[in-house]
């Protein structure tokens, strides 16, 4: 009888992967900082300043080379890049913890692509500051 073999092998193959952690590196999608991170980046890859802004503290702020941006900051340089590039397309890859902070490696593509790891700081499941990886924008 072949299919009880099939069946035995099928099982322990399920069996050995579920000894192996995930590879996956994105949190959890209960946790509810990691699923503002994605609400933020998934608005801006539709264009949606008004999803982006919610996800922010009333005192955001972005830390990058060029000094340190408020919330009405934040939104401005959105909405220049919005108009500037219609064509604009976000692909979000992995989100990982790192002491505290969620970082995603997010692919941006504009006149050019470009990838990079931003970096966000929660507060009571807001994003409270953000940066990137490169220190560039």
């Amino acid at each position: 009888m072949k299919h009880p073999v099939e069946f035995l092998a099928l099982s322990m193959a399920v069996f050995l992967a579920s000894c192996h952690p995930s590879p996956v590196s994105q949190p959890f999608p209960s946790d509810a900082n990691a699923k503002i991170v994605l609400d933020f980046l998934n608005a801006y890859g539709r264009r949606d300043l008004e999803g982006m802004m919610r996800c922010l503290t009333e005192d955001a702020v972005f830390q990058g080379s060029g000094g340190t941006l408020s919330k009405p900051q934040i939104r401005a340089f959105f909405q220049t890049t919005f108009r500037k590039h219609p064509d604009l397309r976000v692909e979000v890859g992995t989100l990982t913890v790192v002491q505290g902070s969620i970082q995603a490696r997010v692919k941006v593509q504009t006149d050019a692509i470009w990838s990079d790891t931003w970096i966000f700081e929660m507060r009571d499941h807001k994003i409270r500051a953000y940066s990137l990886a490169s220190g560039k924008r």
